[in-house]
């Protein structure tokens, strides 16, 4: 059970993170989402798409004080869309999870924190359950259901013949 439940933690916070990363890195103002999509991630994602793009999300990078912001723009992007895949297969678990709970703590202290845990726009509580998630994977590990897991047995497998 403890498998299954790394599992769907993986899962469900790997699609939080690639969903989110697809709009920063994929989407603009000429951008739009299959109807389809848009019915299984809902208007929001659409909308986050459409406003979306590393042009429109270094531009906030920019009002925040964000060095390089075009460049974080890139790195934030591809570390949630890229790091959200490699959460859903269990690549590289510990080291993805590390990545995005650096994410997570600066989107809480650069954009969600003023507003508070439960703010009326956009309090941190949301960000904190995912920092909260990555810390948990990073200290546990992906689980057995994990292409990390299959590596290291296939790996010790062959330090044997």
């Amino acid at each position: 059970m403890h498998s299954v439940g790394l599992l769907l933690m993986r899962v469900t916070a790997g699609l939080i993170f690639a969903a989110h990363g697809y709009a920063k890195l994929f989407g603009g103002e000429s951008r739009s989402v299959h109807p389809r999509v848009q019915q299984h991630l809902g208007e929001g994602f659409a909308q986050a798409v459409t406003r979306g793009g590393p042009t429109n999300f270094s531009r906030g990078l920019d009002r925040m004080g964000v060095p390089a912001p075009r460049f974080m723009a890139f790195v934030v992007g591809g570390i949630e869309f890229i790091g959200g895949l490699m959460l859903i297969s269990g690549v590289l678990t510990r080291l993805v999870a590390l990545g995005l709970a650096v994410n997570m703590f600066f989107a809480i202290k650069l954009v969600h924190w003023k507003q508070g845990l439960i703010g009326s726009a956009s309090g941190y509580m949301y960000a904190l359950s995912l920092l909260g998630s990555m810390l948990g994977l990073f200290f546990l590990g992906p689980g057995a259901a994990s292409a990390d897991h299959s590596a290291g047995r296939w790996l010790r497998g062959r330090r044997r013949t």
